[in-house]
């Protein structure tokens, strides 16, 4: 027999079963980096880097942080002491600041990384810029990469994916 009671009781169980339903996690600047990167399928392997690296609780904070972040392909290209070089080398891929593209063209194509290092736009095009990677106070070396999907904004600063590992030599 279904009484008042147990109406009401079916009725709250499905409101509260309607508030734990998660919405996708976007990157319209809601969610912070570390859970931006998570709904990006094609950067989970460097994901996994940061987290194992202990640099996932420095992208959890307040920030701003922007994150060049290689996706699985060429994550998996990069150089063993890279992948394998903990946070120092990450923080090859990490500058301080929320700087999406017209930020960085406005810096004259430059940005400094929390290792040191300077990321620079050296050709492509404004949406889809060609960045290579150089110590402080040389010319670019190394490999180059395109920004394959730029200004992924986050809460805590933006990300953008790149189609290769910025390695300065």
């Amino acid at each position: 027999m279904i009484t008042r009671r147990s109406f009401f009781a079916a009725g709250g169980g499905a409101l509260v079963l309607a508030g734990c339903a998660t919405e996708p996690v976007t990157a319209d600047g809601r969610y912070p980096i570390m859970d931006v990167l998570g709904a990006q399928s094609d950067v989970s392997d460097f994901r996994s880097a940061l987290r194992s690296a202990g640099l996932n609780e420095l992208l959890a904070g307040a920030g701003p942080f922007t994150v060049f972040a290689p996706t699985n392909l060429a994550w998996s290209a990069a150089p063993a002491s890279m992948r394998d070089g903990g946070a120092a080398t990450l923080r090859n891929l990490i500058a301080a600041g929320r700087l999406r593209l017209p930020d960085i063209a406005a810096r004259g194509g430059r940005v400094r990384m929390l290792s040191g290092i300077e990321i620079r736009v050296v050709g492509g095009t404004p949406t889809e810029p060609r960045i290579q990677a150089a110590r402080a106070g040389a010319a670019p070396s190394g490999t180059s990469a395109s920004v394959v999907r730029s200004n992924l904004l986050c809460s805590n600063g933006v990300i953008h994916v790149v189609g290769g590992a910025l390695v300065p030599t």
